[in-house]
């Protein structure tokens, strides 16, 4: 018969204790509350503090983070833009725009933070609602009384955020035509652009960019050409000007020009003419806007193409053969 042999009884003893010991450690465990983790809220705050009292680049790491969050830091940015320190407010309206459309729905408070004191923040303001674009239209009218900015580099951007909210800003066109004659260049050449990017909705400053055609400024004059062609042919009442501005001293409002001269439709045959005649121009993209811009005539331009394949510059015959390429069938 085989004996088993038992464990001392202070090995027993041990073994007991251990699982009692055990056991009471996991009673513990399930009792006594965890060590909080810290949630999204916590870091976004954590962030939002860190911009105004943290050295350059601590604040650029909060920035980041912020970004990386989205829209789930959108709110308490929005906050933000009524801290006391400058460094929190610039950053919040900067960060909000890196946000871009997602952050629309800080497009109220934006517009409240263009009437900061600051022009600065005024300024990194309208950039950031720029960056939303149509999101944000809500933001549309605090940003035209803002065209009277007393600072130049804001009214600039803030007509240029205007361009960028598109037909939905199309409430500011008057105040956008008014400041077409500001003593700004920058300022006068982003509201034209404005214009241009609002589209047939602002078929009442025609007008007044014909007018703008004439001005000083090479690069008003551009953006006023370009901008009738984005009206279309509800600007065919600047068909005149237009052609004029075919021999202006500057390649770049020829070429807008041309190219409007197309956009617009206005199927007239001095316009067609001047085009042709712009194939000879002495500066390739001028030449390459004409033809674009008789691409853009159709049928009615061929018969004007067929006869400029006979020009006695080979440029021109380049031009009017791709030109008919262009037209395709139709030719």
């Amino acid at each position: 018969m085989r004996l088993v042999r038992k464990p001392p009884s202070s090995v027993i003893l041990l073994v007991v204790i251990g699982v009692m010991l055990y056991t009471s450690c996991q009673e513990m465990r399930e009792s006594c509350p965890s060590s909080p983790t810290p949630g999204p809220d916590a870091e976004i705050q954590e962030a939002i503090q860190t911009l105004g009292s943290g050295d350059r680049d601590e604040r650029q790491a909060a920035a980041e983070k912020l970004v990386s969050l989205g829209a789930d830091a959108v709110p308490a940015l929005i906050q933000a833009l009524e801290n006391e320190d400058i460094h929190a407010r610039l950053a919040a309206a900067a960060i909000l725009g890196e946000i871009g459309p997602e952050a629309a729905e800080a497009a109220p408070a934006l517009a409240q933070a263009l009437g900061d004191e600051n022009a600065q923040v005024r300024l990194v303001t309208a950039e950031a609602l720029s960056q939303m674009g149509p999101g944000a239209a809500e933001a549309a009218p605090a940003l035209t009384r803002a065209l009277d900015d007393e600072s130049e580099e804001v009214r600039a951007q803030i007509a240029l955020t205007l361009g960028k909210i598109g037909p939905d800003a199309r409430d500011a066109v008057p105040a956008l035509v008014r400041t077409l004659r500001d003593e700004s260049e920058q300022v006068r050449a982003f509201c034209a652009i404005a214009l241009g990017e609002i589209g047939p909705q602002a078929a009442e400053a025609v007008p007044d960019l014909i007018q703008a055609l004439e001005d000083e400024s090479a690069s008003v004059r551009s953006a006023a050409a370009k901008a009738l062609g984005q009206i279309g042919e509800w600007a065919a009442a600047a068909v005149p000007a237009l052609i004029r501005a075919l021999e202006d001293e500057d390649q770049f409002v020829r070429m807008a020009a041309a190219l409007s001269l197309g956009l617009i439709g206005q199927r007239s045959q001095e316009a067609i003419q001047a085009l042709v005649q712009t194939l000879g121009d002495e500066e390739q993209g001028a030449r390459e806007a004409a033809a674009m811009g008789l691409s853009l005539h159709g049928q009615e331009a061929v018969p004007f193409l067929v006869q400029a394949l006979e020009h006695e510059d080979w440029w021109v015959r380049e031009s009017a053969a791709r030109t008919l390429g262009w037209i395709g069938p139709n030719a």
